[in-house]
């Protein structure tokens, strides 16, 4: 079972340290995996004959998971990202310093982070020193001029620029750094297993928003990126005066610039690189404090914000639902940005016009009618603050951990609110499923499917299911265990099948469980 994250200590510059032993059971594993099988060229053991230290290794280049196994990284873990950006919005160019702290598990004499191919890289710095690099597709591998020790901090500072373009993901979409108000339909990046799609650039003079999920971060900064790699951030972007700029955590600096103004964000998080985002617009923002002294931050087009206020206006109740059910809310802020044409997030795609970036989530602006009508979807974006921000999957292939939970939180904010039961929810989804085909696994649903409604909708009816089995008292006593024991770090499917015979002793729901997580035809209700 994942453990708890210990609340961050901070450093003497402000920064938070974490100790985060989930990623490290899941990257020593994966490294144990590599060395075993000789999947990645380069690694060696820590230690020779006789216990004799052997050479440093050369990191594994990849995170080794099966669904995006080019992406991520071995040999250390991340402990914070300092991202500091300039947009030329008419150049549609950026430029800036990625500062990397990382913490080695064995001794590094090369290591390796993801960076979009079409993002030039300046400079590499190593614990201050120059420090040689080289670039292979969208891969920057990168030799320290001394062996990075195991168990000590290292910081790398990576300069780069170039004119960010997204990716188009099979089954989920474009991904990465986007122009808004832009359709999409032509000329996206295409990464090692996505779509095709010719490569274009970001619209010049556009504003801007950042889809990260699963693999988009690359495309706007140099990270290992893998749901089970989370550190804290603090994100910087000069911008052109009169725009906004919105980012994940708080703002904590804004300030004038020589070309335009510095907006610069903190977030402790710790937080996995596909729910960092960015967004850069012609936006009003509206601060206000909400329950616990959580601060509400939502952004909208001056021309929808009337209809926005109240569409956004029951969050603070939301919050305090969802706290009652799931336990306190794991972070100090959050909002909503209602966005125009981000390519995306179009209603008609994976996404349904809804993204939860961690601690922001994102809405398209034509499901804004100042009616509440999509209420129950910015329920779901804020429950996947519990559901995937603060329990994040080890591993792409447990997505429903974040997907279905969210959903079930949907379902249940609807009945809190007076309008369908989340049993009425639960038994039309099992009809929509029976109309569907029956050959998608839960646990396991395939790259191109981490996205497909069957994963949500399943999971969630799975969630129902235990909840009528259970009773109400016991299944939210299994979703407050659920939260606390795994917040801020990662989980995957065993771990929750786990914990459900330790919560629910009435009798052994093993083969009930499995028959919804493991297994293709699709089980009843009870």
């Amino acid at each position: 079972m994942s453990a708890r994250a210990a609340e961050p200590a901070r450093r003497s510059d402000g920064s938070p340290r974490y100790s985060r032993r989930t990623a490290l059971r899941t990257l020593g594993a994966a490294a144990a995996t590599a060395t075993t099988a000789g999947g990645v060229a380069g690694c060696a053991a820590g230690t020779g004959t006789g216990g004799v230290p052997a050479a440093p290794w050369q990191a594994a280049e990849t995170s080794l998971d099966p669904y995006f196994p080019g992406h991520g990284a071995g040999g250390f873990l991340v402990n914070h990202y300092a991202l500091d950006l300039a947009y030329a919005q008419g150049a549609a160019r950026v430029a800036g310093t990625a500062t990397i702290r990382v913490l080695p598990y064995e001794a590094l004499s090369v290591l390796s982070l993801d960076l979009a191919a079409g993002m030039t890289v300046l400079s590499v710095r190593a614990d201050g020193a120059e420090a040689s690099f080289s670039r292979q597709g969208d891969k920057l591998h990168i030799r320290p001029r001394s062996v990075l020790p195991s168990g000590r901090m290292a910081q790398l500072e990576i300069a780069y620029s170039g004119q960010p373009v997204p990716s188009r993901i099979a089954g989920v979409g474009q991904v990465g750094w986007q122009p808004t108000g832009t359709s999409g339909a032509d000329g996206v990046h295409a990464q090692a297993g996505a779509q095709p799609g010719a490569q274009a650039s970001a619209q010049a003079g556009a504003d801007i928003a950042v889809l990260s999920l699963p693999v988009g971060a690359p495309t706007w900064f140099p990270c290992a990126d893998h749901p089970s790699l989370k550190a804290a951030y603090d994100i910087a972007v000069t911008a052109p005066t009169g725009v906004r700029v919105l980012a994940n955590g708080r703002l904590v600096d804004k300030r004038p610039q020589d070309f335009g103004t510095r907006w610069t964000y903190r977030h402790d998080g710790p937080m996995a690189t596909y729910l960092a985002t960015i967004v850069i617009g012609d936006l009003v923002i509206d601060t206000s404090s909400g329950p616990a002294g959580i601060q509400l931050r939502n952004a909208y087009p001056e021309r929808l914000a009337a209809q926005a206020r109240i569409d956004l206006g029951r969050q603070s109740q939301m919050l305090t639902v969802f706290a009652s059910l799931f336990g306190p809310y794991p972070f100090d802020v959050y909002g909503t940005a209602v966005l125009d044409g981000v390519p995306g997030l179009t209603p008609a795609g994976p996404l349904g016009g809804a993204y939860a970036a961690q601690t922001l989530g994102l809405l398209d602006s034509s499901l804004v009618d100042g009616r509440r009508t999509q209420e129950s979807l910015i329920a779901r974006t804020l429950a996947a603050q519990w559901f995937g921000g603060s329990v994040t999957v080890s591993k792409w292939t447990d997505i429903w951990l974040s997907t279905a939970f969210a959903r079930y939180a949907q379902w249940v904010w609807l009945e809190k609110s007076g309008g369908a039961s989340a049993d009425a929810a639960a038994r039309a989804a099992i009809g929509r499923l029976r109309a569907l085909a029956q050959d998608l696994v839960l646990a396991d649903p395939g790259a191109e499917r981490i996205l497909d409604e069957r994963v949500a909708l399943r999971g969630a009816c799975f969630l129902h299911a235990l909840r009528l089995t259970m009773g109400d008292q016991t299944f939210f006593q299994l979703l407050r265990i659920w939260c606390n024991r795994n917040q801020s770090g990662n989980a995957q499917s065993d771990d929750f099948l786990q914990l459900v015979p330790a919560v629910y002793t009435a009798q052994d729901l093993t083969p009930f469980m499995h028959g919804w997580v493991d297994a293709a035809p699709l089980p009843d209700l009870p």
